[in-house]
């Protein structure tokens, strides 16, 4: 796989402007740097969460959160 590809694979805005521009629906998302920020995102849109620290490659560091003590606990983690 080359180096480009990777890239657009892991980097969210350049896969959301993939996923936009061939039409492909995807669930909302915003990159986040405080718990703060997290919290009231995922209480935006609702439980579960998916968190995703940036670029981490084949998605092993991700987690879901069922509630805000979960989110939480995954932001710890991911610290």
């Amino acid at each position: 796989t080359s180096p480009d590809s990777i890239d657009k694979a892991e980097d969210r805005h350049k896969f959301s402007a993939l996923l936009d521009k061939i039409k492909v629906d995807q669930p909302q998302w915003s990159e986040l740097t405080t718990r703060a920020e997290a919290a009231q995102f995922a209480a935006k849109v609702g439980y579960p969460v998916l968190v995703r620290p940036s670029f981490v490659l084949s998605g092993a560091a991700m987690s879901v959160a069922c509630s805000l003590q979960e989110l939480n606990s995954c932001l710890q983690q991911a610290a």
